[in-house]
């Protein structure tokens, strides 16, 4: 049984986390030390399956906007995977290169920008087991 029941539950409960993330001062400084490539108006997206789901991270005003759903933004880099594995990998509980290894997660775009946040992203995984926490779905935890 799927971690997500639906594409609301994925937006409400990785969408509003993204958020959240959104307004940190490690969001902040990863927005001022990194560039959009030319053509593109949005960090990332997020293309989740089972169920389908859409999450985009974009910039705007010098913050880091959360787009969830179809939007007719350009992401530069672009991960797809299952909710359930987007789940795990935001846990903490997944390494990311091995998940690309094992093609878990395809990436299109520059993977090595994707990696140049890896060190940034240590200090959001306690921070998405606190959120389920808070928001009463201690249940999606391990």
């Amino acid at each position: 049984m799927p971690v997500f029941q639906s594409e609301q539950e994925v937006y409400d409960v990785l969408g509003r986390f993204f958020e959240r993330v959104a307004e940190t001062e490690e969001s902040k400084e990863l927005i001022a030390a990194t560039e959009i490539g030319s053509g593109y108006d949005a960090f990332v997206q997020y293309i989740f399956h089972k169920p389908e789901a859409k999450i985009t991270w974009a910039q705007e005003n010098g913050k880091l906007k959360i787009v969830c759903g179809e939007t007719a933004l350009r992401p530069e880099l672009i991960f797809e995977q299952t909710a359930d594995v987007g789940h795990k990998f935001w846990l903490g509980q997944l390494d990311l290169q091995q998940a690309l290894a094992r093609q878990q997660i395809k990436v299109q775009g520059p993977l090595v920008n994707a990696l140049k946040v890896l060190p940034q992203l240590d200090a959001i995984y306690p921070a998405y087991r606190e959120y389920l926490q808070e928001i009463g779905r201690s249940d999606l935890l391990p």
